[in-house]
């Protein structure tokens, strides 16, 4: 009996472990209220504070985060209404669960916690705006190119979007 109960309670862990790590980023955002960004239509990009570790993988996150700002109506300009500063890190973290009588089984998980923030300023009074931020366990060994880019496209769902200028209809 007691062998049963410690499968099944193997197994319902394992389950609840790996649907976890497959249910994509965790997405924070935050906002200042009352910002009308139908009055921004450009951003530029600021360099990073620090070095990057992998220029090229940078490259491609901001090409993504290009797509996805032209997609809600931003164009790049130089200077731009918007400061854009990428950010990338990650963070060794360790889960430690205890289960069974008297919570006196253990298990340890150990993982690589990655996070993409994206920060935008008003270029004139160089106020932050908007923060977003997309967490999950990455292998940093190995980036996912696929969970990067999905990873952006869900932040960029909360990313406000620029008013997009009327149509001009041809003269009759």
């Amino acid at each position: 009996m007691r062998r049963g109960y410690l499968m099944i309670s193997a197994l319902a862990l394992g389950v609840a472990v790996s649907g976890a790590a497959n249910a994509g980023p965790t997405i924070s955002t935050n906002v200042v209220p009352g910002v009308n960004f139908s009055a921004y239509k450009t951003y530029t990009w600021v360099a990073p504070v620090s070095s990057v570790a992998n220029p090229v993988m940078y490259q491609r996150i901001q090409a993504d985060f290009d797509a996805a700002l032209a997609g809600l109506g931003y164009q790049k300009g130089d200077p731009g209404d918007l400061s854009m500063i990428i950010t990338t890190g990650a963070q060794q973290r360790t889960d430690v669960q205890s289960w069974g009588r008297f919570g006196l089984q253990t298990n340890v998980y150990q993982y690589t916690q990655g996070q993409l923030s994206l920060d935008v300023f008003d270029t004139k009074t160089q106020q932050a705006l908007w923060h977003g931020q997309a967490s999950q366990t990455v292998n940093p060994d190995k980036p996912n190119l696929k969970a990067i880019d999905a990873a952006i496209a869900k932040l960029m769902l909360h990313f406000p979007p620029t008013a997009a200028p009327a149509p001009s209809t041809p003269p009759r």
